[in-house]
């Protein structure tokens, strides 16, 4: 019984999830994923971890469907991959934007963002000005390329994933990365040098995508919908962004469906 849903979504997600007439069991519901600190990543023993993957995994628990992640090599191969119907489900903290609604359905949102700058601390930043004939590493595909762009004189550094963007920073193959704020609290821990310059863009979400004729969109939804207000959804957020910072995410994301 898949709990939480209402009855033309419980059909939905059968018809999705149940077995064609022959076969022994469900076939896995197919999740291209790409490493990101905190989102989706794989312990010692190669188990997947972070938000993402336990969102997705509850929900399948959920509605006892089995569930495989594929590891793409980029973000642009996840985006790729989920718009041909090669994945069911897109999970690489994919910004909602009206861009992409036009290539994928979305999910209701599950985590607040934002871009950010980051800098070697000695470079003192403070304005998108002060980046005028710097290089700046963002990644293919992502908001942050269009930010970036649009600053005169920027040199946009063009990389795979967010730990390209800080290693070409590290290396000083870039002045600075664009990079969302999600991800930069983990990066920041890592290398003590550097630090936020400023905020670029408003606030946005990170939300699933599915292919554009996806049955699974209404099933995930309600799932999600039902998680996102109550205290289990604050328990999920604390394990992976810590207790400090979960009762602030979740009142974001919990704004963000009204």
């Amino acid at each position: 019984m898949i709990s939480g849903m209402k009855r033309n979504d419980i059909l939905l997600a059968l018809l999705v999830l149940a077995p064609a007439a022959g076969r022994a069991q469900t076939e896995p519901i197919r999740v291209c994923v790409h490493a990101n600190a905190g989102f989706f990543t794989r312990d010692a023993g190669g188990a997947p971890t972070g938000l993402e993957a336990d969102l997705l995994t509850r929900f399948a628990a959920s509605a006892s469907a089995a569930l495989t992640f594929q590891d793409d090599p980029s973000f642009e191969a996840v985006l790729a991959n989920t718009a041909a119907g090669r994945c069911q489900i897109g999970a690489s903290t994919v910004t909602v934007t009206e861009g992409r609604k036009s290539r994928f359905l979305f999910s209701v949102p599950y985590f607040p963002n934002r871009v950010v700058v980051v800098q070697n601390k000695a470079s003192a930043f403070a304005q998108p000005s002060d980046l005028k004939g710097q290089r700046v590493a963002v990644v293919k595909e992502t908001l942050s390329v269009g930010f970036i762009s649009g600053i005169p004189g920027v040199k946009p550094v063009l990389v795979a994933d967010d730990a390209a963007a800080f290693a070409a920073l590290m290396k000083g193959e870039a002045d600075a990365v664009a990079c969302d704020s999600a991800v930069v609290l983990h990066f920041l821990a890592e290398h003590p040098d550097l630090g936020m310059a400023f905020p670029i863009g408003d606030r946005s979400f990170f939300a699933f995508i599915f292919p554009k004729d996806s049955k699974l969109q209404g099933p995930v939804n309600s799932y999600l919908k039902k998680l996102v207000g109550s205290p289990e959804f604050v328990r999920v957020l604390a394990k992976h962004f810590g207790e400090a910072n979960a009762e602030f995410l979740a009142s974001e994301v919990i704004a963000a469906k009204r």
